[in-house]
């Protein structure tokens, strides 16, 4: 039986996590708020604005339409993380086959790709703004000292990226508390800023905040002209826009490490905190800068949105905000490529990615993030279907898990051919203007499922294979017995230093005075100039404090190796 290697030749990218890496919460809510509070909201935010919709549609579509997401994290891409403890690429050379395995990574990596450069481009604007570069309109980049700036950009996310997982989940929770503070302070501080700008007058009630909402946000009036979208088109968006990372099953790279299936609600913290929360606020700002600089909001990227209402600490937002997006993207780049060039190590390859990205993030064009988003998942979302098949519904209606592996095929011609017929439909009928892009992946799931089922069946799917069933178990226990043995469990980590524990709460105390002062602006309390200059000021000594805190912690904790 070919199909099973002795352990020690399976390379590091395809073994299953260790019980000594599982991660922890803390991480987890790093992670989930850093890379979905992050620089792709401000775009999105802007977007909404653009459907036409009321901002009652707005609001219920994001709800229900975040539930679904959340939904798909914990019970599809977490269930099957947790279960088989490997990243999605090592999965799908067990059901796809080796061949397409290394088709299917690399499609994925081109599209994570874009992704990653769209959070460094929209850094860009922000630092751009600080040196009075002009706003770059066309899709190349026409200042020199624009590339400079993501160059630099992109230099730094590298080589966070190329620390692994730890690193790259530490970064985001120094990031995640300031976030949600700057998107909070933000509604109350631009709120008053929306009011003098329409001479909507005083807030009253609840209605009254929901009446200026469809008045001056979500006013029912489209970009350009286009077609006037509803609430299922909103709901759509809310779960397709990461659709390749829980129902497409990416996200296996980062849910492996956690203990249980049950962390995958942690998804709800980037969903509603950033997905909701945010994408409402940066609509509302959108707006209203639009409406103070007297310019069409699609004429206005983000770094000249945030700047105009919050000032320099608008532009540090952006800028880490695109840093928590491209870090964690990085990282399942250099994965999913990994399971491709599996003889150049993850480091490398990570400084390797880095460049094409940053390269590539050069150009503005490619800040157009929804459309990354809805279209990357429309793509590999099949296959997430034809894994879900394969891990659930098999086992329920007699066929065999890993058939196509058991088969000693380089390639599941009935995966393939799945594949391939709903990526068909998706596009046939987004092109031929049948069905928006927003919601036609559900059809499409359903065919790519019953395809699958179907040709699987007639290919081989039903046949018997219990001793290399019973042959696969087998070795899957000795190659966990393997990697446990070569990462030992270990004592619990040292707990931090007094120092360190000091300056972190610091850190969260300045927190709550930008809160407070924050609040006194909305009031009327603070100028708003003197609001935005304490802003800027009290942030970068919270970063500061929480950063040496970070660093003491880190240094005085035994690193864990990760794939």
């Amino acid at each position: 039986m070919n199909y099973v290697k002795s352990v020690e030749q399976i390379p590091l990218s395809d073994r299953p996590v260790a019980r000594r890496n599982l991660s922890n919460v803390g991480n987890y809510l790093g992670l989930y708020g850093g890379e979905h509070i992050a620089a792709t909201e401000f775009v999105i935010g802007a977007t909404l604005v653009q459907y036409g919709c009321s901002a009652t549609d707005i609001i219920i579509g994001l709800i229900i339409g975040n539930i679904l997401a959340v939904l798909s994290f914990t019970f599809l891409c977490a269930t099957i993380a947790t279960d088989t403890r490997l990243t999605l690429y090592s999965y799908l050379g067990k059901v796809f086959g080796p061949t397409m395995q290394k088709v299917y990574n690399i499609v994925l990596g081109v599209g994570l790709s874009a992704l990653a450069a769209a959070g460094i481009s929209i850094s860009g604007t922000a630092i751009r703004r600080v040196f009075n570069v002009p706003i770059q309109l066309e899709w190349y980049p026409t200042s020199i000292k624009f590339i400079v700036i993501v160059l630099l950009i992109g230099a730094v996310i590298t080589i966070i990226a190329s620390k692994g997982f730890e690193a790259v989940a530490k970064f985001a929770s120094t990031c995640v508390p300031w976030m949600m503070v700057l998107f909070g302070i933000g509604l109350v501080v631009v709120l008053p800023q929306l009011l003098q700008a329409t001479g909507f007058g005083a807030l009253q009630s609840p209605a009254d905040f929901l009446r200026l909402l469809n008045t001056h946000v979500w006013n029912g009036v489209t970009a350009n002209g286009g077609k006037q979208l509803g609430i299922i088109h909103v709901i759509g968006f809310a779960w397709v826009c990461n659709l390749a990372w829980h129902v497409g099953l990416n996200d296996m790279s980062i849910l492996r490490f956690a203990p249980n299936y049950k962390y995958g609600f942690i998804s709800a913290v980037g969903m509603f905190v950033g997905h909701f929360g945010a994408w409402i606020i940066a609509g509302i700002m959108g707006a209203t800068s639009s409406i103070i600089l007297n310019t069409p909001l699609a004429e206005l990227d983000p770094g000249e949105v945030t700047f105009a209402l919050l000032g320099y600490a608008g532009l540090l937002a952006v800028i880490i905000a695109g840093w928590t997006t491209a870090n964690p993207t990085i990282y399942r780049i250099t994965l999913s490529f990994n399971a491709v060039f599996p003889k150049i190590s993850q480091k490398k390859l990570t400084y390797i990615v880095g460049v094409v990205i940053t390269a590539l993030a050069c150009f503005p064009g490619i800040q157009r993030a929804a459309d990354i988003l809805t279209f990357l998942g429309l793509i590999v979302q099949g296959v997430g279907a034809i894994c879900i098949t394969e891990h659930y519904i098999f086992p329920k209606i007699g066929f065999t898990r890993y058939w196509d592996l058991y088969r000693n095929q380089k390639a599941n011609p009935a995966a393939v051919i799945a594949w391939v017929l709903g990526i068909a439909f998706t596009f046939t009928m987004i092109l031929g203007g049948w069905m928006h892009q927003n919601i036609v992946f559900v059809p499409a799931w359903f065919i790519t499922v019953l395809s699958y089922i179907l040709l699987a069946g007639l290919m081989g799917a039903k046949g018997g294979y219990s001793k290399q069933e019973q042959a696969q178990i087998r070795f899957e226990k000795e190659l966990d017995d393997y990697v446990n043995s070569l990462h030992p469990e270990q004592e619990a980590e040292p707990k931090a230093p007094r120092t360190a524990k000091l300056l972190r709460y610091t850190a969260f105390v300045i927190l709550a005075v930008i809160v407070v002062l924050g609040i006194a602006c909305g009031l009327g309390g603070i100028a708003l100039a003197a609001f935005k200059l304490w802003f800027i000021v009290l942030t970068l000594f919270h970063f500061l404090f929480n950063g040496i805190s970070m660093a003491l912690i880190y240094r005085n904790t035994a690193s864990k190796e990760v794939l």
